[in-house]
């Protein structure tokens, strides 16, 4: 049976010739394109020239980014197709005659569009730059397609109304500024861009989406960072919305036939028991800690654990048993009173469903599914995230010919899990009298200063120490990461300073509406986070800047969510790397690098603060 790997993969286009490359094509103006170990790219800038497993984790993260931000499977289709027909799922691909590039053959009038504040950032949540070699890279690129097809699609749809379908490549290809008189539409060159419309497009729509809907069965693999298989791990997986016929559900019923818990524990092998879900739904998988019924005070039930537990469809007129009755009995809940028929769980208040879920919903259906206190669950959960199921074919999901797997590592060996099973209680206040709670023993880390005598990086030091609580180096974050700097609590316009001679790498968003400037200061970088944000082209102004002790490079700045609520506290977040290896070359951010998601020498910048001098 054929994927829709195997449909939508492209095989390589015609070469330019050399007299027909015109001088704005980036053939001419990047011949050559610098990027990281690891990183996708094509073979060559030609169209479809990307080895297969290049094009479908391309393809995967379309559907994936298609997903989190709810668009329907049609849509997702779309998107897919009119990326096949721009760039073939190269990155690097190029055009000869013009200055588009990337996957979705951008060009520099497209590039300065995507920039504005009503189009990228109103659609996506943040602003998006493609500019410079940004346009080759390929998660860039992929949101690049996202916001195009959004911004293309309501176009169509306003200039033609329930035909939008047959034109929406038009405004792709031709820019959205297009306008579609008569006289424009009656173009030669717009005859072109219909006629693959007709036949390239419109043809696929049903069978793409009828793929991207197909049930998938899957099971989770736990593994140590060592990769032994984690053994007899309690798990909850939740389905916190399901497609339909106008794609994905933004909110979820727990409670009615729209929910589904699933329970278990990991076999020998690390393995779940096999899970059926609808193409593209999310999975939110929590990791329970094996005493999780101790810290409840749950009683050990009669029943399998391993049994898989869901919710059914109460939709049938000859079902006399009330949706909670079900759940009670499905999920051996002890107190039925506290659920309610059709009660609404809010997954999120964004429109992006992020990797890592907040831990506000996963406390939601915690409540739901264990009867607990919210005060409870962070003692509850030892890893979580956000899986959205990818259609058949994927190699993501696959660990074997007949097996299909998302895989997840632990940041720790199977020696410190031993370890971590000796339980620490602490004491924590709450609406009850006491609640005893795990706590991992941080992984030790060199504090070693860098360098002596530099400057500290704010005017004054912070009453709150950077070394204690959330603020400090190697703190426990989402799931199983660690915190890769220092928090200095600052109030939001606190100038921040250059801490030695130095050189600016560059400048980029960084996290919540904040940026990051990285400095390479000899013989160490320091990445200065969660500054007061500058428009790309300031930020662009500032790369490979020369800068002098005590500049000042930035102002702390204030997190804001996707929702628009402020962050409670503001800070610069500091991050310190042993060498000077330019951020360009090696990225500071790994997230494949467990626990800290950073490069590898990354160090404890809390021996450094601590010698700074203040002036």
């Amino acid at each position: 049976m054929t994927s829709i790997y195997q449909l939508l993969r492209c095989t390589k286009g015609i070469t330019y010739p050399d007299e027909k490359i015109a001088a704005v094509s980036h053939l001419r103006r990047t011949p050559l394109i610098d990027k990281p170990a690891g990183a996708l790219r094509g073979n060559s800038r030609i169209h479809g020239d990307a080895e297969p497993d290049v094009q479908d984790r391309i393809i995967d993260i379309l559907v994936e980014l298609g997903a989190r931000y709810k668009l329907p499977y049609r849509d997702i289709a779309h998107m897919l197709l009119m990326c096949k027909i721009a760039s073939g799922f190269n990155p690097d691909a190029a055009a000869s005659s013009t200055s588009a590039a990337g996957l979705g053959q951008y060009t520099e009038a497209n590039i300065a569009e995507v920039a504005k504040p009503q189009m990228s950032k109103q659609r996506l949540g943040f602003t998006l730059d493609l500019s410079g070699q940004s346009v080759f890279e390929a998660e860039r690129g992929a949101y690049g397609v996202l916001v195009s097809h959004m911004k293309s699609k309501e176009l169509a749809i306003k200039h033609f109304g329930k035909e939008y379908e047959n034109n929406l490549y038009i405004f792709q290809h031709e820019g959205w500024n297009f306008q579609p008189t008569s006289e424009n539409m009656a173009l030669e060159k717009i005859r072109h861009v219909t006629k693959i419309i007709k036949d390239i497009i419109v043809p696929f729509l049903d069978r793409l989406e009828n793929m991207l809907s197909a049930n998938c069965e899957l099971s989770f693999k736990l593994l140590t960072k060592d990769g032994l298989a984690f053994r007899d791990q309690p798990y909850l997986a939740i389905f916190p919305s399901r497609p339909s016929v106008n794609g994905l559900v933004a909110c979820v019923q727990g409670t009615t036939q729209q929910g589904k818990f699933v329970f278990g524990k990991t076999d020998q092998s690390g393995l779940t028991l096999p899970i059926t879900a609808a193409g593209l739904s999310e999975i939110v998988f929590v990791i329970l800690t094996k005493h999780y019924k101790e810290l409840l005070n749950v009683q050990e039930s009669s029943k399998n654990e391993s049994q898989v537990k869901t919710t059914r469809d109460s939709s049938s007129r000859n079902d006399t048993e009330t949706t909670a009755q079900k759940q009670q009995k499905i999920n051996q809940i002890s107190h039925p009173k506290q659920l309610r028929d059709n009660h609404t769980i809010q997954p999120h208040d964004g429109r992006y469903l992020w990797r890592r879920p907040p831990m506000e919903l996963v406390e939601n259906y915690l409540l739901e599914a264990l009867n607990t206190q919210r005060s409870a669950t962070s003692a509850l959960v030892e890893f979580k995230r956000s899986h959205i199921v990818l259609p058949k074919g994927n190699r993501a999901q696959n660990v074997g010919a007949d097996q299909s797997a998302v895989v997840f590592r632990a940041d720790k060996n199977i020696n410190e899990l031993k370890e971590r099973e000796k339980i620490t209680e602490v004491p924590h206040t709450t609406v009850q009298q006491s609640i005893t709670k795990l706590v991992p023993v941080a992984l030790a880390r060199s504090e070693k200063a860098l360098q002596l005598g530099l400057l500290f990086p704010i005017p004054c030091k912070p009453a709150a120490c950077y070394r204690s609580g959330s603020r400090a180096f190697n703190s426990t974050r989402a799931s199983t990461r660690r915190h890769a700097g220092c928090d200095i609590y600052a109030p939001v316009g606190t100038e921040v300073r250059a801490m030695a001679d130095g050189v600016i790498e560059q400048c980029y968003p960084f996290y919540c509406q904040t940026d990051a400037i990285d400095v390479n200061h000899g013989s160490f970088l320091v990445r200065y986070c969660e500054l007061m944000p500058r428009p790309p082209e300031d930020q662009k102004k500032l790369l490979r800047t020369p800068v002098k002790r005590g500049d000042v490079i930035g102002k702390v700045g204030q997190l804001i969510n996707p929702d628009g609520s402020k962050f409670q506290h503001t800070m610069l977040h500091v991050e310190m790397y042993e060498t000077n290896i330019s951020p360009l070359k090696e990225q500071l951010t790994q997230k494949q690098l467990v626990p800290f998601q950073r490069r590898s020498d990354l160090i404890d910048p809390s021996g450094t603060l601590d010698s700074c001098e203040q002036v």
